[in-house]
């Protein structure tokens, strides 16, 4: 039987509340759904409670976990289709002052980006290609729960920071070489070296980075063919990551 089955009980408000980033920072916790993403999350960040839905999974709960009934986990949820596993997780400190990415360090700087999916997916592809990540003025904090879906438990997997733009400015220029992606006549990505430590700086699509990144940064872009002109942010940071791995890998 599950031993929580009203969407009034005062534990599930505390969880709902999560959804929103003035409950994340209130709290200093965020909600993380998903068998795969609870599963992994936890090799990051300090797990606080097991969140368990029988009616969605035959597998054993964890030894210590609240159970729901599927009413509640559905109230909870932001899937379609939810597996009935969630965690509730401690916030890490992710300033740039615990962000330590060692020598020769490959960097993606997120500049402006407002969308949660894109936000997550470039987590992703940093995680896939062994790259760090910055959030630049983002649109939102990197433990919303669209983030971290779309991250598919990526999230936290390599160094990880989020700050204000200045802050992530002040820092790229103390640390690494900064390639400013647009879309304009800058260099080819093709002839551009980036087997140093190197931070990619990448903006949204419709504005793109904003002006103090060029200020500091070289100018570089994607050589498109057709009738496209730009990319989403996403995909040009795969794009862009996968060629500094080629070049790193001789």
């Amino acid at each position: 039987m599950a031993a929580i089955t009203s969407t009034s009980n005062t534990r599930v408000k505390g969880w709902l509340a999560l959804a929103k980033r003035s409950g994340r920072s209130a709290s200093g916790t965020f909600l993380v759904e998903g068998r795969r993403e609870s599963h992994r999350i936890a090799n990051f960040a300090e797990v606080v409670e097991h969140i368990w839905c029988p009616e969605y999974t035959d597998d054993p709960p964890p030894s210590v976990a609240t159970t729901v009934s599927k009413h509640v986990f559905d109230r909870i949820s932001h899937r379609q289709h939810p597996d009935g596993v969630a965690v509730v997780a401690r916030t890490p400190d992710l300033s740039l002052d615990q962000f330590d990415v060692g020598e020769n360090p490959l960097i993606l700087i997120a500049d402006g980006i407002e969308k949660p999916g894109n936000i997550g997916a470039m987590i992703r592809t940093c995680d896939a290609l062994d790259a760090s990540f910055i959030g630049s003025s983002l649109g939102t904090d990197l433990v919303n729960p669209n983030v971290i879906r779309s991250a598919q438990g990526s999230l936290f997997a390599m160094p990880t920071a989020a700050a204000p733009r200045a802050e992530v400015v002040a820092w790229a220029t103390d640390h690494t070489q900064i390639i400013v992606m647009r879309p304009d006549d800058a260099d080819r990505l093709w002839d551009t070296d980036l087997t140093g430590a190197v931070s990619i700086v990448i903006g949204a699509e419709h504005e793109g980075v904003a002006p103090e990144w060029n200020n500091v940064g070289r100018g570089v872009h994607i050589p498109m063919h057709g009738t496209a002109d730009s990319l989403n942010a996403s995909v040009t940071a795969a794009i862009v990551l996968a060629e500094a791995v080629r070049q790193r890998s001789g």
